[in-house]
C-alpha cells in the first residue's frame, strides 16, 4: 500500500497540469504497478486524509473533467526558497551535499513549484570534511553523553599556496581532541561546539565544527561540568576573543547612504535624529568597543565619524596613520 501511495502522490506532483485517473493508471504501469481505478480513486482519498492530519489542509485537488493536481504546497514559495537558499549558499557545504539537501525538499514539493523558484547552485566548493556528517555525530554525542575524537586544523604555506595542517597544541605531534561535547551553536553561518577538553581543567572550549576532521565517537569517560558554566556567556568570551570588556555609549555622525549599514550594525533601536548638514547622527547605548566595531567604522571610510567617545576617536585615528604609514 505504501509504494502504491507514494508512486500516485509522485505522478501527481510531477504532473504540469491535471492529470486524469486513467492517465495516473497508465504512468503507475511504468513503475509496474497495476491497479483499477477505484484503487486510484481511494488512494488519493487516502492521501488527501493523511495530508489533512499533517496540515489542516488537502493536497490534491480536483479539477472537473481535467484531473487531480496539487492544491497547495506543503512550503509557501517564500519558505521553500529561504530554505533552498541557506543550503546553495552555505559555505561548508560542498555541491553534491547541498543538491542533496534540495532533492530532498523537492520530494514534497510539486514540480510547478519547483520551476518557480530559483535552485541554481552558486558554490563549488571542493571541501575536504562533510560538514553534515560532522553535525550528526556530534549531535548523536551531545544526546547520548558520549565522548567525542577529532583533529583540528590550522593552515600553513607551502610551495606558495594555503594548505590545512592538523593543530598541534603546543605538542611535537598533531593532537587528537577527545571532548565531552555540551552545545552546538550556529553564528554567521558557522557551528561552534561548546566542550569540555580534560586538558583545559575547570573551562569550557569552543571549536569551530568546520574544522574538525576524522570527528568519530570515542569510548572514554563522559564529563558531564556544563552545569557550573553559563554557556552562553562562555562562548561569547571563546569567540570574541578581541572584544575587551569595556562599554562604550557611541555617538556617530554618517551620511544617509550608509543607513542601511548603521541599522544592520546596530539594529532598528537606536536614537537618530537629521542633522543641519544633511548628515544624520545615531546614539547607542552599551555597545562593546571591539576590534570588530572599530573595523566596520573603518570600513566605512569618509562616510561615519565618530562624535563620541574621544578615547574610540583616538582609536581609530591611530589605525588611520598606521595604514597610511604602511602606502607611504
Amino acid at each position: 500500500m505504501g509504494e502504491k501511495l507514494y508512486y500516485v502522490f509522485k505522478i501527481i506532483k510531477e504532473a504540469r497540469e491535471p492529470i486524469s485517473a486513467k492517465d495516473i493508471l497508465k504512468r503507475l504501469e511504468n513503475y509496474e504497478i497495476f491497479l483499477d481505478i477505484k484503487t486510484v480513486y481511494s488512494l488519493i482519498k487516502k492521501l488527501n486524509d493523511f495530508y489533512y492530519c499533517l496540515s489542516n489542509k488537502q493536497l490534491i485537488k480536483t479539477i472537473r473533467r481535467r484531473g487531480y493536481i496539487i492544491d497547495e504546497d506543503f512550503f509557501e514559495d517564500g519558505q521553500l526558497q529561504l530554505l533552498i537558499d541557506s543550503v546553495l549558499f552555505n559555505p561548508n557545504l560542498d555541491k553534491k551535499s547541498a543538491n542533496d539537501l534540495v532533492n530532498k525538499l523537492a520530494l514534497i514539493s510539486s514540480v510547478i513549484q519547483m520551476e518557480r523558484l530559483n535552485t541554481e547552485h552558486q558554490n563549488d566548493n571542493e571541501l575536504t570534511y562533510d560538514l553534515l556528517l560532522n553535525l550528526t555525530t556530534v549531535i548523536k554525542a551531545i544526546n547520548n553523553h558520549k565522548n567525542i575524537a577529532f583533529k583540528y586544523i590550522s593552515y600553513d604555506i607551502k610551495d606558495n599556496a594555503l594548505q590545512e595542517v592538523y593543530h598541534t597544541n603546543g605538542n611535537l605531534n598533531p593532537e587528537t581532541y577527545v571532548i565531552s561535547p555540551y552545545k552546538l551553536i550556529l553564528r554567521n553561518s558557522n557551528y561552534y561546539l561548546i566542550g569540555y577538553f580534560d586538558k583545559r581543567k575547570d573551562s569550557l572550549s569552543v571549536y569551530r565544527i568546520d574544522r574538525m576532521r576524522i570527528v568519530r565517537n570515542h569510548s572514554s569517560s563522559y564529563e558531564d561540568i556544563q552545569d557550573r558554566f553559563d554557556m552562553e556567556k562562555e562562548f561569547e568570551n571563546n569567540v570574541n576573543m578581541y572584544v575587551s570588556n569595556e562599554r562604550i555609549d557611541l555617538k556617530i555622525a554618517f551620511e544617509s547612504s550608509v543607513l542601511r549599514e548603521v541599522v544592520n550594525q546596530f539594529g532598528q533601536d537606536i536614537n537618530v535624529n537629521k542633522c543641519f548638514d544633511g548628515r544624520i547622527e545615531a546614539f547607542i547605548k552599551d555597545v562593546a568597543l571591539s576590534d570588530g566595531l572599530i573595523g566596520w567604522i573603518m570600513m566605512l571610510q569618509d562616510k561615519v565619524e565618530v562624535v563620541f567617545p574621544l578615547s574610540l576617536k583616538e582609536i581609530v585615528k591611530t589605525r588611520i596613520r598606521a595604514m597610511l604609514r604602511i602606502y607611504e
